[in-house]
């Protein structure tokens, strides 16, 4: 699991309808597009074909804030769908997973937000990808895992936030913060997703 801004190689960023967008990918091939956004300004797409990894979307460099999201389709083959973020200070890559899973490492308890119970994983990434290039980072995993398509969700960061704090897995000043769709592992697949 990787993603950022600064790894110029295999990422590509911009801002598109006043919102920061993020396309990571490694192995395969990946596109982003904005096909909706001219009357929803937090509209993304992408299709992804046999990656090694891929980490889409659209959002905001900053943070945090609560993000409300649609999910208007997802098809093919995917391993997460959520609020992805980067923080500074330290070096923090957090997941709040929508759709899909990210359940990895350490299980630290779970957290009650927007009507859902998440499980809290804490896991390390050891000289892996960053957006300080090849780093060793702590990744905080929120899993809830079911949402589905064409409804509209929020997802209350704050509250995450605050059950990180009380387990120790504090973060940095934000770097970024998007609803963005991971897969990797040779998947293929399409995601069109508003975020506002």
């Amino acid at each position: 699991m990787a993603g950022g801004i600064t790894m110029a190689a295999n990422a590509s960023t911009g801002y598109d309808h006043g919102y920061y967008w993020q396309l990571y990918v490694s192995g395969g091939s990946a596109s982003i597009s904005f096909p909706g956004a001219g009357s929803y300004p937090g509209n993304f797409a992408c299709s992804w074909n046999g990656v090694s990894d891929v980490v889409a979307g659209k959002g905001w460099q900053g943070g945090p804030r609560s993000v409300n999201y649609n999910c208007g389709a997802m098809s093919g083959s995917f391993n997460n769908f959520g609020a992805y973020g980067w923080t500074t200070g330290p070096l923090v890559e957090l997941y709040v997973c929508e759709m899909g899973s990210v359940a990895n490492g350490s299980y630290m308890g779970s957290v009650s937000s927007d009507g859902h119970s998440y499980s809290i994983y804490h896991h390390q990434q050891v000289n892996q990808p960053s957006i300080q290039g090849n780093a060793t980072f702590w990744q905080n995993l929120d899993q809830w895992g079911g949402s589905g398509t064409g409804s509209s969700n929020t997802i209350t960061l704050s509250n995450h936030i605050n059950a990180w704090n009380s387990h120790g897995m504090g973060l940095g000043g934000f770097n970024e913060l998007i609803l963005a769709v991971e897969a990797w592992g040779g998947k293929s697949g399409y995601c069109n997703a508003t975020v506002w």
